[in-house]
């Protein structure tokens, strides 16, 4: 017998107008939608390993490192390039092909930026990236498979894509998982992140800000870097903006550079533009600079896909959310067990797993009345899949936005700009031998992985 209750906490609050995207962040949203060529349409962006969050554990529920990030096709599946290739001629044919796919250009393709295509001896069309030709491979089955190898099998036990059981039991309850294949060492996953080919000075990095929804230069401190489009040697009025000193002896290298203020300070440049840091971003991920100053913006290497629609905007107590175009906030339907803790209604509390996301799906599991609240957030019938954002076809035939697995949604309840009244509304099962799910045929409750504890489900803001 398993009985279920609904919780409903009042974490959801209604925020002033205050919180609404400033005009910044709308200019910014625009400039990385279906124009943005880091990843053209039908390329989308996949971490590796234990960041698809097939482990169910404390640790994942806490935390969740992006070490890595693939360039992926719209499935999910990641990208490869060969030494075996020449001058960018493809040589991977006969019996190599066999399992080495060369991957076409996406329907609609248009070369733009590291993004091209070459025509194969066989007259077929591939796409290459920095000129190298594109493979898939045969015995990758989930998102973030590397050479067969499905993240999968870092987590509780579970079917994997290929219909296999695997994984190391009760929520990776010490039972290890089969060693991974290795990679022939003339073959290489086609890597995001971590960005190649930019030289950095010492004590700047280049580093994932999801809240900037880009790939940005970051000081020593892991602090975000901001460019000045003014005078590199005019410093801005208002005391919040820290320009990244220099050291006495630095150089120029690659595209930093360096100039003498007024005030005798060395600044670092990038690209011509002076750098900065910000005030009010208090820890290393921050991005609170971002639409306070015109002349300011994050010193961006890439940016993150956006559709359109679809903007990031600032929230007091829970920082930078995804939001429509209104300014409605999005939701995710997510799936959390309840002994393995987490901060749900903390800031970035809630890291996304994209394995959950993709077991949930487009049905949030809810009564009919939750159906008539939550409405899904729908992509437009020309829309592809493209960076972190998927399409999922739902059962009535639409078609509804999907971010980093997780499916897409607003909330009749939020009735201005900036509410977040949805936010921690989750609901518990509990059964009466727990225990029995590592061993059912099926999962206990429905979120593609067994449960071994008191499994929840609940609506939570989606964040960058």
């Amino acid at each position: 017998m398993k009985m279920s209750q609904k919780l409903t906490l009042g974490f959801g609050v209604s925020l002033l107008a205050v919180a609404l995207a400033h005009g910044a962040d709308a200019a910014r949203a625009k400039a990385v939608t279906d124009g943005s060529v880091w990843t053209p349409p039908g390329i989308t962006l996949q971490p590796l390993g234990k960041a698809q969050g097939y482990d169910l554990g404390k640790q994942t529920a806490a935390f969740l490192g992006r070490d890595e990030i693939v360039f992926a096709d719209a499935k999910g599946m990641t990208l490869y390039t060969t030494d075996l290739d020449r001058q960018g001629k493809p040589m991977c044919a006969a019996e190599c092909a066999e399992k080495w796919k060369a991957f076409a250009p996406p329907a609609g393709f248009k070369p733009a930026g590291a993004w091209n295509q070459i025509k194969r001896d066989d007259g077929a069309m591939q796409l290459t990236l920095a000129g190298k030709p594109l493979y898939t491979y045969v015995e990758d089955v989930d998102p973030g498979s590397v050479h067969g190898n499905s993240p999968a099998k870092t987590g509780s036990r579970r079917i994997d894509g290929a219909g296999r059981v695997v994984g190391g039991g009760n929520r990776g309850g010490g039972v290890k998982a089969a060693p991974d294949v290795p990679l022939p060492k003339e073959w290489h996953t086609a890597n995001a992140f971590p960005v190649g080919g930019i030289e950095t000075p010492t004590g700047i990095q280049v580093r994932e800000v999801p809240d900037a929804t880009a790939v940005v230069l970051v000081n020593h401190e892991g602090r975000t870097l901001y460019t000045f489009n003014g005078s590199a040697k005019k410093a801005p009025g208002d005391g919040s903006w820290k320009p990244a000193a220099a050291p006495q002896f630095a150089k120029k290298i690659g595209a930093f550079d360096f100039v003498i203020r007024g005030d005798g300070i060395r600044q670092w440049t990038y690209k011509g533009q002076a750098l900065y840091t910000y005030e009010y971003d208090n820890a290393s991920g921050d991005a609170y600079g971002i639409g306070r100053d015109a002349n300011f913006d994050v010193a961006a290497v890439e940016r993150y896909f956006m559709p359109g629609g679809v903007r990031v905007q600032h929230t007091p107590g829970q920082g930078k959310v995804l939001a429509t175009a209104e300014g409605m906030t999005l939701y995710r339907r997510d799936g959390h067990i309840l002994q393995s803790g987490g901060g749900r209604s903390l800031r970035r509390g809630n890291p996304a797993r994209p394995a959950v996301g993709r077991d949930i799906g487009t049905n949030p599991h809810c009564s009919d009345e939750c159906l008539t609240v939550w409405k899904p957030f729908l992509a437009a019938a020309d829309a592809q899949p493209q960076g972190f954002w998927d399409i999922a076809a739902r059962a009535d035939g639409r078609r509804q936005w999907v971010y980093q697995g997780y499916a897409m949604w607003t909330y009749a309840g939020d009735k201005k700009p900036g509410d977040m009244n949805g936010n921690d509304d989750f609901q518990y099962a509990f059964a009466d031998t727990p225990n029995m799910a590592s061993d059912a045929p099926k999962p206990t409750y429905d979120f593609g992985t067994w449960m071994d504890g008191a499994p929840a489900m609940y609506w939570v803001i989606a964040t960058p």
